[in-house]
């Protein structure tokens, strides 16, 4: 039976990847999108847990739910409103709970006339939400917002040190897990305009684990059928005895 309980907390750890795997498929289309993975090794899961970051405990299992925050490509699109970054920047937007950051691009104007992402959060730029009140307005290459040629703000683009551990906030955006990081103005980060950036999902990566994580499953379900059958057998002999 301990072999058994052993292999319970593993099985559930495959079960939660594939999850998580099932979701980037379902992201595959969506801008900006990054994708996730979850890492079953305790030493990295103890380095991580300082910081607080998507760490969970199965049994004597550690789970740490990481990002591949890697680019994706940037397709052109041509529409005025799109942008992409090529970089490790992103945009920053409002919410009731206060800013949070997204690398989806396919920004639209609401009734109100201001710049909003597709998930209707308005977009902020270095003086506060951008103010367009048309629905002519355009993103520079240096994100620069105008409305028929004329400049009325410009984009928010900011970037976290490469070692800080983002959390995704839901609606494509993301948070820092420690609530004292604060971004800096992004130096390194180009704007691409009347482009998107791609989910950075690749779906032959995404296959191959699914079917990998799928055996591992079965493996252990297998071995835990076999246990059970043993057991079944040696209650009923004693029975017999």
């Amino acid at each position: 039976m301990t072999g058994i309980r052993a292999l319970v907390p593993s099985m559930l750890a495959q079960w939660q990847r594939h999850e998580t795997f099932a979701n980037n498929l379902a992201n595959v289309s969506t801008p900006g999108f990054k994708a996730d993975d979850l890492a079953l090794d305790p030493a990295v899961a103890v380095t991580t847990a300082l910081t607080g970051v998507g760490v969970s405990q199965l049994g004597d299992t550690a789970l740490v739910q990481w990002t591949d925050r890697s680019q994706g490509t940037v397709r052109l699109t041509g529409r005025p409103l799109d942008v992409a970054l090529q970089g490790p920047g992103f945009l920053v937007v409002d919410t009731p709970a206060g800013p949070r950051y997204t690398r989806a691009g396919a920004l639209d104007v609401s009734r109100e006339g201001y710049l909003v992402t597709a998930s209707g959060q308005t977009v902020l730029g270095d003086g506060g939400p951008v103010l367009v009140g048309s629905d002519r307005a355009s993103i520079g290459p240096r994100g620069d917002v105008e409305v028929d040629g004329n400049r009325v703000g410009a984009l928010r683009i900011v970037e976290f040190e490469p070692t800080a551990h983002l959390l995704k906030a839901g609606a494509n955006l993301f948070m820092p897990a420690d609530p004292g990081v604060t971004p800096s103005p992004a130096r390194a980060t180009d704007v691409v305009a009347g482009a998107l950036e791609a989910s950075n999902v690749s779906v032959v990566s995404v296959m191959v684990n699914m079917i990998d994580v799928l055996r591992k499953y079965e493996t252990a379900q297998r071995v835990i059928q076999a246990e059970d059958e043993t057991t079944r057998k040696v209650t009923n002999d004693i029975g017999r005895v």
